[in-house]
């Protein structure tokens, strides 16, 4: 009788100490793939960083990493974030992870460059990641300036309904049709033709089929957070040092509703709505959008 009641006490020890491993999150930071875009005769300033957004890449940031590199006189380095462009895919991509992520690339650009503090600019998902750095007074005195583009603190709880949409679509598209193909099959689903040619440039020839394309974003893993992804409301922290909110007048991701509230979170925060400009500002006005990031960010 004695045995048996010690196998059951040792079960029950074995499934507690099971619970504990299973309840305790182990971050494992990944190495993202980059651009960098530098001259070395002139690049004297402190190092910016952009992070791109849901479904985007360091290379929709050429023409404007190139500009502002000039422009500041310092070095621009574009990344991938996890499970997009060619950085490495994972199960999970929470924002506390991507700005884990993000942290370890800064330290290594940090000690590259051998300047104490980097300017951090991200775009919609991208902002997310970079305003959880920077609240975070852990990580945040490795920045010197914040610019958040076209995003809020505050999730948004109905979006991700388009973006499930999406994402069916993308699992539909038959991957062996061409590039041209495949822009015209996603006519009806995607109307719009610059959206259209954005979610293009998430194709690539399949490493396993030279008959097909693939997609270079982790479709099961972003399906399987877009509703935190979309709907995640930054946690209780604040970020100190000067922070710009340069959003589309056109776009409503940063109504007026959501500024008290920015205000809290970032007290030094100044914003700046380009007009006639949608979500992607960097895109749709690329010369305001350097504009307002250089006056900014000038030594």
């Amino acid at each position: 009788m004695s045995l048996v009641k010690n196998v059951i006490k040792n079960a029950r020890n074995i499934t507690q100490t099971q619970k504990i491993h299973s309840s305790c999150q182990v971050f494992a930071p990944v190495s993202l793939a980059y651009n960098q875009f530098s001259a070395p005769g002139i690049d004297r300033n402190s190092p910016l960083v952009i992070v791109h957004g849901l479904f985007g890449q360091k290379t929709n940031w050429n023409s404007v990493g190139k500009a502002l590199n000039k422009k500041l006189e310092a070095p621009v380095f574009t990344v991938d974030v996890r499970n997009h462009g060619a950085s490495p895919h994972t199960d999970t991509m929470t924002y506390t992870e991507m700005a884990e992520d993000l942290v370890v690339f800064i330290d290594k650009i940090r000690e590259e460059t051998g300047k104490r503090r980097v300017n951090l600019l991200g775009h919609s998902m991208g902002g997310k990641i970079v305003m959880r750095m920077a609240i975070d007074s852990k990580w945040s005195d490795r920045i010197e300036k914040l610019i958040v583009e076209d995003v809020s603190p505050k999730g948004y709880s109905r979006r991700h309904l388009e973006f499930r949409e999406l994402i069916k679509t993308l699992r539909k598209v038959n991957l062996k049709r061409t590039r041209k193909e495949i822009l015209v099959d996603l006519e009806s689903s995607i109307p719009e033709l610059s959206m259209r040619q954005f979610i293009l440039t998430n194709l690539q020839p399949s490493a396993e089929n030279k008959d097909q394309m693939e997609w270079k974003v982790n479709i099961n893993t972003i399906d399987s957070h877009v509703e935190e992804l979309l709907g995640y409301n930054l946690p209780a922290g604040s970020y100190r040092g000067s922070t710009l909110f340069l959003h589309g007048s056109k776009s409503g991701y940063v109504p007026d509703s959501h500024k008290p509230d920015i205000k809290c979170l970032f007290p030094q925060v100044r914003f700046d709505a380009i007009p006639d400009a949608g979500h992607w500002v960097h895109a749709d006005k690329p010369q305001l959008f350097i504009e307002s990031v250089y006056k900014f960010l000038k030594p």
